[in-house]
């Protein structure tokens, strides 16, 4: 008999659990454990020595092969110290998506000796069996005997095709045929239209799938059916600058560095990482490219599909269904696919024969996970590439201050572009809001102004704004209530077009109430505002002009976010109203305007990162402007006379780094330190109090040498029902004393280490 240390998925424990087996088995299988009563799924870590203690054995072997090595293994273990995470979950992040109706176990047999006729799901053939016991030992016997295999079921998914529909016919000759009301309305659409995706028509309701309206259209030749493929013959080469061919040197130099480039927006950063991919594709590696965001995707999968045409090419991230997802982890562990290009969960994918790790806009916040089970990219991209003695590539226009220092210290190499390769950066002018005429609450005269010349020239502007919806709050005028969330204690959002509260934290909403619930006042009256209100406020002033919104509300699926691209891309004068999905990345040559509004938000946040993340996002936002020929930003503000928006008008981004990194280390704060934010929920706010505190008393009497404060309740006290206290515990942690101490007190609490906002 053989022992093993399983790790067991969905289970939220510190601890791995040693189970038998009759074979040798190699680390790196997954496998099915009773676990408490529950059939569970686990993967092997190592072998180990047999227990003092009763063993249960492991009831079914999944994987043939291990899908794992020892260096994803190391990953596992290290990531759960670094981020005292329990090992059963992120052990689970290494492998696609458990959804049970996703992915099934299934029997295949391979002989009729077997009794099995044709392939079957394993919960299928335990309901032949009186126990669950029983039927795992036929099922081993016939394994061993090479009667079946086991294996993992997968959906088929039918390929989607990218088909555009156009009119062949003109509208006189069409009136002499005879077609269905369906048809006509798919005609109307396309004289509307000149030509349409099919996916268009579904969208719209104009045709519902299974209807065989165009395959009738085709046949009357009324309407072509043409299957656009974005097959690209040859590739698409940029010639680098004489700077940028320096970088490129240097970062060929060494094939198992980390890397920190530090180019301004435009600089051309992207085209110098591709040619370093270039040389590691030649010598068969594959390459790991993680972006922040969804929204960048179209634009960046087009880009290396044109430079690495034979190339093959896989996406992952949660706007594609998990069907899709897991036949991309499976390809990408085969080592089926060249190049993947993903979000955040993407960095834990075990890629067979794994050259390099790209992370793009660094900084970026989107790359560390605030769930249950939090983690920073970033630094599992560190991990990995030490692990795996890997190259890793970080990009960004506004680096996070850890990486500066990481560059300033020379723990990493450091290569910077100050200059753009096509244009010049572009102007920024501060708008003073206390000074300003106004023509609109949310507008200044100048503001309008400019927006009207850049749409004389037939050029784009780009509108920012923080937050999404019509209005951030609704107010009695009689009491001052703030008509606030159930389930959590934060103001609803107002959604003009729905006419209805919204909970951007637990998506809960309500009809807006004819008064105040607490006085009964009928004038409820709107503050603040978002992306739907701006979008108003500019039909006032431009109602004939194209006005493209791109926020989580309107841009929902993958395909919405395609078909808002295609739109952006198109010719002509429009205005583009978005949050923060429009900052990053978006490379449109004709955006000449760029107007930030309420750019004090984020800089009037009670946090210590609010002045970086401010910068950054204000410059990466203004790097929108002018990628071809020199733009404009206009950046509305009450603090005009700060010093930062002066940083700001000169694109001065290591001023701002100089000072921050400055006030960070007088005050110890990260990256000169690590800051631990723990947080205790509870249904009951008495209870959520009592575990704090009780954790509290725990560290103070475990750790002398950091900084430990009191419970206190966190910005949003009650979230999605519960109530909510935090520690905060700031200094150099002892990562594996700590985890000792989490993995014997044994109750849930919310870990995050060094995350980029305490606001949570």
């Amino acid at each position: 008999m053989y022992y093993y240390k399983v790790a067991v998925f969905g289970t939220y424990t510190y601890n791995t659990f040693t189970y038998s087996y009759e074979e040798k088995l190699a680390p790196g299988r997954r496998v099915l454990i009773e676990f408490r009563n529950q059939q569970k799924l686990g993967v092997i870590l190592s072998e180990t020595s047999k227990k003092d203690y009763k063993i249960k054995e492991i009831e079914l072997v999944i994987d043939n092969i291990p899908l794992i090595n020892d260096s994803h293994i190391n990953l596992i273990y290290s990531a759960s110290k670094k981020f005292l995470m329990p090992i059963s979950e992120i052990a689970r992040l290494v492998f696609p998506s458990l959804s049970s109706d996703k992915l099934k176990i299934k029997i295949l047999p391979k002989s009729s000796l077997s009794g099995i006729e044709k392939p079957i799901f394993l919960k299928e053939y335990y309901k032949n069996f009186k126990n669950r016991k029983d039927a795992n030992k036929r099922i081993k016997e016939l394994i061993k005997n090479d009667l079946i295999s086991l294996s993992v079921h997968i959906k088929k998914t039918v390929e989607k095709k990218n088909n555009i529909i156009i009119l062949k016919k003109n509208i006189d000759e069409i009136l002499n045929e005879k077609v269905s009301k369906s048809a006509m309305r798919v005609i109307n659409y396309l004289i509307e239209k000149e030509e349409v995706t099919e996916e268009e028509l579904y969208n719209n309701k104009i045709i519902y799938r299974g209807s065989t309206v165009l395959k009738t259209l085709k046949k009357k030749n009324i309407i072509d059916i043409i299957v656009k493929e974005e097959n690209f013959d040859d590739e698409f080469k940029v010639q680098l600058t004489d700077k940028q061919n320096d970088i490129l040197t240097g970062l060929l130099k060494e094939e198992r560095s980390i890397d920190l480039l530090y180019g301004v927006t435009g600089s051309g950063k992207t085209e110098i990482f591709f040619e370093v991919m270039e040389k590691y594709i030649q010598e068969g590696k594959k390459i790991l490219i993680i972006i922040p965001e969804i929204s960048l995707t179209p634009q960046f999968l087009y880009r290396i599909k044109r430079r690495f045409p034979e190339s093959k090419i896989g996406i992952y991230h949660s706007g594609i269904n998990s069907t899709e997802r897991i036949k991309t982890w499976y390809k990408a562990v085969n080592g089926e696919i060249d190049i993947i290009v993903g979000t955040r969960s993407a960095v834990w994918i075990p890629i067979k024969n794994l050259g390099m790790i790209i992370i793009d806009e660094e900084h970026d916040n989107s790359l560390y996970q605030f769930d249950q089970i939090s983690y920073d990219a970033v630094e599992i991209g560190y991990i990995r590439a030490k692990l795996e003695n890997i190259k890793l590539i970080l990009s960004s226009a506004t680096p996070s201050l850890r990486e500066i220092k990481r560059a300033l210290e020379k723990e990493i190499n450091l290569f910077e572009l100050k200059e753009r390769v096509y244009t010049e950066m572009p102007d920024i002018e501060i708008i003073d809001m206390k000074k300003e005429e106004k023509l609109s609450w949310i507008f200044t005269k100048k503001v309008l102004e400019e927006i009207k010349e850049t749409l004389k020239k037939e050029e784009k502007v780009l509108i920012f704004s923080p937050t999404k919806g019509y209005a951030n709050y609704l107010i009695c005028t009689n009491c001052g209530n703030v008509l606030k969330c159930e389930n959590c204690d934060v103001s609803y959002t107002y959604h003009r077009y729905e006419n209805k509260l919204k909970c951007h934290y637990c998506g809960s909403e309500k009809k807006v109430p004819p008064s105040c619930p607490v006085c009964g006042n009928p004038e409820l009256q709107l503050r603040g505002y978002g992306t739907e209100r701006v979008v108003n406020e500019l039909l006032k002033f431009f109602p004939n002009k194209k006005i493209i919104r791109m926020d989580r509300e309107i841009i929902k699926t993958n395909d919405d976010l395609y078909k808002a691209f295609e739109e952006i891309k198109k010719e002509g004068s429009a205005i583009i109203v978005g949050t923060k999905m429009i900052t990053k990345g978006l490379d449109i040559a004709d955006i000449k305007l760029v107007v930030i509004l309420d750019s004090d938000r984020y800089l009037n946040f009670p946090e210590y990162t609010s002045q970086e993340h401010t910068a950054s996002l204000l410059i990466q936002v203004a790097g929108r402007s002018g990628r071809k020929e020199k733009g404009k930003v206009l950046i509305q503000t009450f603090k005009s006379e700060s010093p930062f928006f002066e940083y700001i008008k000169e694109h001065d981004f290591d001023n701002v780094v100089e000072l921050e990194l400055s006030n960070r280390k007088k005050y110890n704060y990260p990256p000169y330190s690590d800051l631990l934010l723990l947080i205790f929920s509870h249904t009951v706010q008495e209870q959520a109090l009592k575990d704090a505190e009780g954790f509290y008393k725990l560290l103070e009497s475990n750790f002398s040498d950091v900084d430990i404060m009191e419970p206190t309740e966190p910005l949003i006290p009650k979230l999605r029902g519960q109530y909510r206290y935090q520690v905060v515990i700031k200094g150099n942690i002892d990562h594996d004393k700590f985890y000792e101490i989490i993995k014997k007190y044994n109750k849930k609490m919310y870990v995050y280490l060094n995350p980029p906002t305490t606001l949570l």
